[in-house]
């Protein structure tokens, strides 16, 4: 891990002493675009910092078009998966004024995906900037989740620790025993001990539980100083409903030389800490297998002078969100949750003529949620809005990538994301412009029972690298590899994590 660290700030140190190189845009059969974004009136003023750069101008593709994958995965919780993304985009062509400062003038995105245990995720986006060619833009989502084995490894910053439980390798119940490597954790709560006569019993769901979603929001912005201010507002509708394990049969069950058995789960960590009143201590609610409403107004200032959202090469983005539910609203939840987040692109160096580019991308994301009654799956995520979604922590494909998902949480949760992601070349192929390129990364994070109890110790960090594909520069396809104390993980997805 150190020594991952030290190569990043190597890497850092030593490019900012290099020049970078000009590529030769007047040779490129679309160099009139250059001459073009100078001479189109646009209907308000944007500042140039939010202006693409030449390459990307001279890459756009103009008019509509579909980009997308089908995928295939496999996730170690839940097996082998299936699926695919849908894209389509909207950028008119280089006579339209904003052609020049926006990735798109609108992105219609689907997303369809089952594993093999029976997890189902489908989401329809909506993303229109300057819609009718004004300061508003208008984001709005629905998605649909069911995930039969969701997540949980505790609440509260008590479970930083390594991973505990009794040793059941022998057959029988012995003590405590810590465990560095997920895998041997998990293999450890597979085992199944005797009980009351011939019934045996097993926890191989201790960390997991069942869950139903349904989310619907619309989010409208409004830009001001030039496409640098933007102020959100919006709502949101949730719907949620879960079931313990606790008393089930279990999918899979083992007796200490390896043979499968049916066995009945004890009670799941989850049960334990309604229990045990840790989820009282932080007013925590709504896990029922009924569905649970939560009615949700939201609101975020941004700060915004990226050049191109969806892969940036310069900018700041900065922003604060913010969250609030309560009964008044329709709302079963009562509670508020927000969000401060920095993030910090930088191009250091570009070679190849211009086609290779090294770029710092730095992002620190602080979150807390309070309140007299909190839907306790609102705990999983970072709330950002202005960028259609929120972050699941602090664990998983955009956290964390090195641990397990949802592995820490807490009401107070810090994370850092860095990365240096270099672009090697790029290209056109049956007219569509593809980018290849390696993204090394570390991630570190932590996380606190209350913003009074927050120290700046037990941080948890993973480094790891990955690959980037580009597609007509709106669509990042990625794939990454992180490794932990905890062990290892791979992750495909589309666009960059931040």
């Amino acid at each position: 891990m150190k020594n991952i660290i030290s190569i990043l700030f190597l890497l850092t140190f030593s490019i900012l002493g290099s020049k970078a190189q000009n590529r030769d845009l007047t040779a490129h059969p679309h160099a009139d675009r250059l001459i073009l974004a100078d001479t189109f009136q646009l209907p308000f003023a944007i500042a140039q910092e939010k202006k693409l750069s030449q390459e990307d101008i001279l890459n756009k593709k103009e008019g509509l078009f579909l980009t997308g994958l089908p995928r295939f995965e496999f996730d170690p919780i839940r097996g082998f998966g299936v699926g695919g993304n849908i894209f389509l985009f909207q950028n008119k062509t280089k006579e339209d004024p904003f052609f020049y400062y926006t990735p798109y003038r609108y992105n219609l995105s689907t997303e369809f995906f089952i594993f093999e245990n029976g997890r189902v995720r489908a989401a329809v986006n909506l993303d229109v900037p300057y819609i009718f060619n004004s300061r508003w833009r208008l984001r709005a989502d629905a998605v649909l989740w069911e995930d039969p084995h969701a997540q949980y490894w505790g609440i509260g910053r008590n479970f930083l620790r390594s991973l505990e439980f009794q040793d059941k390798s022998g057959g029988i119940a012995g003590k405590d025993q810590t465990f560095s490597k997920v895998a041997d954790y998990e293999k450890n709560l597979s085992l199944a001990l005797p009980s009351n006569g011939e019934r045996w019993t097993t926890d191989t769901h201790y960390n997991q539980f069942m869950q139903r979603e349904a989310l619907f929001n619309v989010l409208a912005e409004r830009v001001e100083l030039g496409g640098k201010l933007r102020l959100m507002f919006g709502y949101e509708a949730l719907f949620t409903a879960f079931e313990d394990f606790t008393g089930k049969v279990a999918e899979k069950a083992f007796m200490a030389d390896g043979r499968p058995v049916e066995a009945i789960q004890n009670p799941t960590l989850l049960s334990r800490q309604i229990q045990d009143g840790t989820w009282s201590r932080f007013n925590l609610r709504g896990f029922d297998s009924d569905y649970q409403f939560t009615s949700m107004l939201a609101g975020a200032l941004i700060y915004d002078t990226r050049d191109l959202e969806p892969d940036p090469s310069q900018g700041l983005f900065l922003q604060y969100s913010h969250e609030y539910s309560a009964p008044w609203l329709g709302s079963n939840f009562d509670f508020n949750k927000f969000m401060v987040q920095g993030q910090v692109f930088h191009t250091f160096h570009r070679w190849n003529q211009g086609k290779g580019k090294l770029t710092f991308a730095g992002a620190v994301s602080f979150g807390h949620i309070f309140g007299r009654k909190i839907n306790f799956i609102e705990m999983w995520d970072l709330s950002s809005q202005a960028e259609a979604g929120g972050i699941l922590v602090l664990g998983g494909a955009r956290s964390l990538r090195g641990f397990r998902e949802a592995r820490f949480l807490a009401p107070t949760v810090g994370l850092v994301n860095l990365e240096l992601r270099a672009k090697f070349t790029d290209f056109h192929l049956w007219k569509q412009h593809f980018s290849l390129g390696v993204t090394p990364f570390y991630d570190f994070g932590t996380v606190w029972d209350g913003i009074r109890e927050i120290e700046f110790n037990q941080f948890k960090g993973a480094p790891g690298v990955g690959a980037r594909i580009g597609w007509n520069q709106s669509t990042v396809l990625r794939l990454d590899y992180a490794r932990s104390t905890e062990g290892a993980q791979v992750f495909f997805g589309f666009g960059h994590v931040f």
